[in-house]
């Protein structure tokens, strides 16, 4: 009696690993040679243009001219052409007061932008596509340094999404500084890959031969 449930218990985990196993095959053959992920950081700076609309307005825009200089680090230094200035725009930033926290100081909606910077067409190990970073919906501290006439802001706060190939290939955090009302702007983004579907299929797999182990040793007891 207990060979025959040991073998009906063997051939239920065959059964069972079977079907995932060949799908984590074919999502691996499939996407493995368009698996890209993205780790590191970029500073993009040029001239912005910051509205003297006062201290903590209701609403406020930055407008970011042009790019002139990037400084790109791990993953960012790989893209082929180098990411330099040419071709890379970023969208006007449309700001919605909620909060004052203090005189100088309030939290801003910048709602959704897609895209809100726009790499170009860009080249990564085989894969040729367009790579932008996609704004959430974050909520920023927008610090306003009133000194003489000259408007210094600091975002922070600012959350979005890399994305090339049409995938999702890293969640990105983006800070900025501005200095004077038609001056300079720097904006530094730091990058974290997403895990492949396979990963975590994979993770999903390990875990469920676990569980599936440990009935087994025990209709077997």
């Amino acid at each position: 009696m207990i060979n025959f449930k040991s073998k009906l218990v063997n051939a239920t985990l065959a059964a069972t690993f079977a079907i995932p196993l060949a799908t984590a095959g074919m999502f691996t053959s499939a996407g493995s040679a368009q698996a890209v992920t993205l780790n590191g950081s970029i500073g993009l700076n040029g001239t912005s243009i910051v509205p003297n609309d006062g201290i903590n307005p209701a609403t406020t825009s930055i407008k970011f001219v042009d790019v002139d200089g990037v400084d790109a680090y791990d993953d960012f230094a790989a893209f082929l052409p180098t990411l330099s200035g040419a071709g890379i725009t970023i969208n006007t930033l449309n700001l919605t007061k909620i909060a004052n926290l203090s005189s100088t100081t309030a939290t801003y909606s910048t709602g959704v932008y897609t895209p809100f910077i726009n790499f170009g067409s860009r080249t990564l190990g085989s894969t040729t596509a367009l790579l932008t970073f996609d704004l959430d919906d974050s909520v920023v501290t927008r610090i306003r340094k009133s000194a003489t006439n000259i408007n210094d802001v600091v975002l922070d706060g600012i959350t979005g999404k890399f994305n090339f190939n049409g995938k999702t290939i890293a969640n990105g955090n983006l800070g900025a500084s501005l200095s004077g009302a038609a001056s300079t702007y720097h904006l530094t983004l730091d990058a974290v890959s997403v895990p492949e579907p396979t990963t975590m299929l994979g993770l999903g797999l390990v875990g469920a031969g676990m569980v599936m182990s440990r009935r087994r040793k025990s209709v077997i007891q």
